[in-house]
């Protein structure tokens, strides 16, 4: 028993590590895309700040998780500042008063329609900054040389868990739905009311360019590759081994040494700019070919094709009657592994499609950038948006997913 247990250690706390591991860029991104521009860069993952941040160089005091204070009535906050230079430090506590207290040594209220960084103050006026730094720990000399550091050392409050849950905003997605601020050399355009003027950032067309393109591809590359791998694996013809090297040939060149080569034909063909010129290239892959090629061989008794030509059944309808069924796990597998490498697409459209209001999730993502800045939190949430799709569909295929990736490993 204790050797069964110790194998089961060795096999699935590797795993379990591993999981964990490959979680842990999605974690960043799913708090990333509920951050501010304002706390983005504070922590990794969920924000760390309480209800009180204090400026390390000059003192002062701000107002960050307000969802902290208290709904009615009046509070004292008590908070231990820890002043340093030179890496000696003095200690100085500070009463924050909130609403109708009594006596404090600063005092705050939140305006209506203020919910985040208010600075209420600083920690000491400048004059006394330089006393605090003088008086040192009591004995009269300065402490350290160099500039004042300060540090909030206790009586901060935050959050469940240590994490300043108030922080964490919907904005980006409304922005990146309803439209982001108009700029004009670096400024934000207003309107007559003073409002910004809000332009569309064309999400909307760019989810229905990804469902239709990525639909369709992977459609009709199962069909394809089903048709084919069925040819090769059914009927005898002249030619089958020298058709069956050239695909397994095929399986060892880089897509991308076909880039330039195809874009060429695209021209030619005067499909540039065209989704044909992006799903076309892509209808038969020789992967999926030589796939359903060795699942027809094991699937499908030859036996049942010939009883279904006695009976007078037509090639087509065979197909899809008889052989198409036979390989389903492998056409549910080969349908979603072709439908997440058309979504994730990134390269081919961006070589083939020129017009902006063509372009798939993938793409569009990458042209949030903005001129003078990036809006990191806005292009967090538009990539969670791009995962949400296919993380669902995966979730609803996974079964037909494991089985056909699973089928002809096990003799039955």
């Amino acid at each position: 028993m204790t050797r069964n247990l110790l194998g089961k250690l060795a096999v699935y706390v590797p795993l379990i590590i591993f999981a964990v591991i490959t979680l842990i860029p999605f974690a960043y991104l799913a708090s990333s895309a509920f951050k501010g521009k304002d706390i983005f860069f504070t922590s990794p993952f969920l924000p760390e700040a309480g209800l009180f941040a204090i400026d390390q160089s000059t003192g002062a005091l701000t107002v960050v998780d307000h969802t902290l204070l208290p709904d009615d009535g009046a509070k004292v906050y008590q908070l231990d500042v820890a002043i340093s230079r030179g890496g000696e430090a003095v200690g100085r506590t500070i009463r924050v008063g909130y609403g109708d207290h009594g006596e404090a040594d600063i005092d705050f209220t939140i305006p209506a329609g203020v919910e985040v960084n208010q600075n209420i103050g600083t920690v000491a006026p400048p004059e006394e900054l330089a006393n605090v730094a003088e008086a040192g720990n009591g004995s009269g000399s300065q402490i350290g040389n160099g500039p004042l550091t300060f540090t909030i050392a206790a009586g901060n409050e935050s959050g469940a868990l240590g994490r300043a849950w108030g922080l964490l905003t919907t904005d980006n997605f409304e922005r990146l739905f309803r439209g982001v601020p108009r700029e004009v050399d670096g400024e934000v355009l207003l309107d007559e009311a003073g409002e910004p003027v809000l332009k569309s950032t064309g999400i909307k067309r760019a989810i229905l360019n990804s469902f239709f393109f990525a639909s369709v591809s992977s459609v009709l590359a199962t069909l394809g590759a089903a048709m084919g791998g069925y040819a090769l694996g059914k009927f005898r013809f002249k030619g089958r081994a020298l058709i069956d090297n050239v695909v397994l040939g095929a399986l060892v060149i880089p897509g991308t040494l076909l880039l330039v080569p195809g874009y060429q034909l695209l021209y030619w063909l005067g499909l540039l700019d065209t989704y044909a010129g992006l799903i076309l290239p892509g209808i038969a892959p020789a992967f999926g070919v030589f796939l359903f090629r060795q699942a027809m061989i094991s699937s499908l008794p030859d036996e049942m094709i010939e009883a279904a030509r006695i009976d007078g059944c037509g090639e087509i309808k065979m197909f899809f009657i008889m052989a198409l069924p036979m390989v389903r796990p492998m056409a549910g597998a080969f349908l979603l592994i072709t439908y997440l490498g058309a979504w994730n697409n990134f390269i081919g459209p961006q070589i083939i499609l020129q017009s902006p209001e063509k372009y798939p999730l993938a793409v569009w993502i990458s042209q949030l950038r903005g001129v003078y800045g990036i809006d990191y939190g806005l292009i967090m949430a538009g990539t969670l948006v791009a995962i949400a799709p296919v993380l669902i569909l995966f979730l609803l295929l996974q079964k037909e997913f494991i089985a056909g990736l699973t089928a002809g490993a096990v003799k039955g």
